[in-house]
């Protein structure tokens, strides 16, 4: 790294824990290529509340370009969806994007009686921000609280003979109680509690939270490296509320000071080495843990349920994928990745340069990378193309091209604006959820050779800018180069120069104007 890096710079701050959250700050933000990266098994939503005079809460994918506090991940949209169902109805606060600086006419939740509705009338905003409070404290694993509230309300309407609403509210602790679980145990009731277990074979990590003794959310991640950069990658640079004990399954070493001092002083009070094999909260991780394990590692499954949900011809034992990188058209290349089984069998990898491409064109790269590939080797079960419906046209034209139909070969790509799967000619896209196993095993194919396209690119540049920009002037030969060099000391003195001055060195004005022209 310090090679390759142009310039060094840093930034001083006053303590250790100030340069610690300075540092996840910029990872988070930048992203740098040499950083270890959390990958979740599935996209987990959060709840957002808004920072304005009437907050809305909201279902978010992302913590990015919001002003607003938030609570989360949770499992999955459902869940978070139900949960905004249930604030609707006991907190009334408001859950639209409508703008408050006029008053309009108001929407059905105002008429329901599940929403404050500051859109159409004047509301008093300290009773409003009470409401906004009990939504937090809830958010924060109050659940106590809403469930005796709902369970008094059903009775006094039972009590008036309001049946239909008693019913309603009954559904409604039906559902709470169906979304957070109570443990049972009792060493952990009324806590607020993360459970971490890691998989000792696959690079698997579930993490159970549970608020005020209820599973609030299961979530899976995947990290190859060890407990302690999880935990420094979901609460230091992922910015997750720090509960205040952590516990962890089989965990033999100690935590970071750095990272544990930056937890105790986020509110962490323990962590806790979940060690105890008849211990019911270790029992309950070892079965989430290896219920996950079977889930992502049963891929057999997947390419099963692939065929079906796609309308495969056969079921996918073999796939390959190809993507094409380019820089405004110039270092085309062409990857092609190769999947059996459902995993990644990387002896079987190849490389494209497509050199005959000086300017971007991604239909006719794909349509090149198809004649070379399958003129030589045996088309696969599926073919997988990173690109919308044009890329996965042009593919299937160039099978055609090369005596194939799709009686021979199934082919599929990705639309990367909202990961939609594509058909070729007029076969309708396909929606599915983002935590559907098909989808994710596309997209890591996806991402897989995206990786390895982006790689390649890299590399023929660096080759490339390793070279003289002198290399690229026709005519100008390592006897010439010499010259102006020597002369001119470097490249931006001759930039500089006149192509009079270059001439009296070349002695070739046809060359001198080369020069000067490819400089300008």
């Amino acid at each position: 790294m310090v090679e390759d890096a142009e310039f060094l710079d840093y930034i001083v701050v006053r303590n250790e824990d100030e340069s610690l959250i300075l540092e996840s700050n910029l990872i988070f933000t930048h992203k740098p290529k040499y950083n270890i990266l959390l990958k979740d098994a599935r996209v987990y939503p959060y709840i957002a509340i808004t920072k304005e005079d009437y907050p809305q809460v909201k279902l978010v994918r992302t913590k990015k370009g919001e002003k607003a506090e938030f609570y989360g991940p949770y499992s999955n949209v459902r869940m978070v969806r139900n949960i905004i169902e249930i604030i609707q109805w006991v907190y009334k606060v408001r859950t639209c994007e409508r703008k408050l600086d006029r008053k309009t006419k108001p929407c059905f939740l105002f008429h329901l009686g599940k929403c404050y509705a500051p859109c159409y009338i004047e509301v008093d905003k300290k009773e409003y921000r009470k409401s906004v409070n009990k939504v937090k404290r809830f958010l924060k694993g109050n659940i106590k609280s809403i469930r005796k509230y709902i369970e008094e309300s059903m009775h006094q309407y039972a009590k008036i003979l309001n049946f239909e609403k008693a019913a309603q509210l009954r559904d409604l602790l039906f559902k709470l109680d169906k979304l957070f679980i109570p443990i049972g145990v009792e060493m952990i009731k009324d806590k607020n509690v993360d459970i971490i277990a890691k998989d000792e074979e696959y690079p698997i990590v579930v993490l159970l939270i549970i608020r005020q003794g209820y599973i609030i959310s299961k979530l899976t991640f995947t990290i190859d490296e060890s407990i302690n950069e999880f935990i420094h990658q979901y609460y230091v640079i992922r910015k997750n509320i720090v509960p205040e004990e952590i516990w962890i399954k089989d965990y033999i070493n100690g935590i970071d000071e750095e990272i544990d001092h930056f937890l105790t002083k986020n509110g962490l009070k323990k962590i806790k080495n979940l060690k105890d094999e008849s211990e019911e909260l270790y029992v309950i991780a070892s079965r989430n843990l290896e219920e996950e394990v079977k889930k992502q590692t049963d891929l057999g499954n997947t390419l099963k349920q692939a065929k079906e949900i796609l309308s495969l011809k056969r079921i996918p034992y073999r796939i390959e994928g190809i993507d094409i990188s380019h820089l405004q058209g110039m270092y085309t290349v062409a990857s092609l990745i190769t999947f059996e089984n459902g995993k990644p069998k990387k002896e079987d990898y190849r490389r494209y340069r497509l050199d005959e491409f000086k300017e971007p064109n991604d239909f006719e790269s794909i349509r090149t990378v198809i004649r070379k590939r399958y003129t030589k080797h045996p088309l696969p079960d599926l073919l997988f193309i990173d690109g919308g419906k044009g890329q996965v046209n042009a593919a299937v034209e160039a099978l055609k091209e090369i005596g194939y139909t799709l009686d021979d070969v199934d082919v599929v790509g990705i639309a990367k604006e909202d990961e939609r799967i594509v058909f070729p000619g007029d076969i309708e896209d396909l929606h599915l959820s983002l935590d559907h196993p098909v989808l994710r095993m596309l997209i890591f194919m996806r991402d897989e050779t995206h990786r390895f396209a982006i790689t390649f690119n890299r590399k023929l540049r660096a080759k490339r800018f390793e070279k003289s920009r002198l290399d690229d002037i026709p005519g100008i030969g390592p006897k010439r180069k010499k010259l102006l060099i020597n002369h001119f000391g470097s490249l931006e003195n001759i930039s500089k120069a006149s192509w009079e001055e270059i001439n009296e060195i070349i002695k070739n004005e046809k060359v001198s104007k080369k020069i000067k022209e490819f400089f300008d």
